[in-house]
């Protein structure tokens, strides 16, 4: 697990769980299996699971799975289901 707990521009690629923390300030690219933010980021992110906290921020683009978002928790930016949930969604349906 990457915890990010202060001010961080650049490329992150990572196949664990990534935590933007409550002090933490993310800009940039950010790929990962699972992101956890309480803090900001800003940017361009994909992930299987993307978890907005409370006082947590993204603000960009995102790929995902899955997405919640907490009570106080914000997100602006535009969204995109991965490949594999919308072939889910589409057996589902029929």
């Amino acid at each position: 697990m990457l915890h990010i707990d202060g001010e961080m521009n650049g490329i992150i690629h990572s196949e664990n769980i990534v935590v933007v923390g409550k002090n933490g300030n993310l800009k940039g690219e950010l790929k990962a299996d699972k992101v956890v933010i309480n803090g900001y980021f800003e940017g361009e992110l994909e992930a299987d699971s993307l978890e907005i906290l409370s006082s947590g921020a993204v603000i960009g683009n995102i790929t995902i799975k899955e997405l919640s978002i907490e009570n106080g928790g914000k997100f602006s930016g535009g969204s995109t289901i991965k490949e594999d949930s919308l072939k889910l969604l589409e057996t589902n349906s029929d």
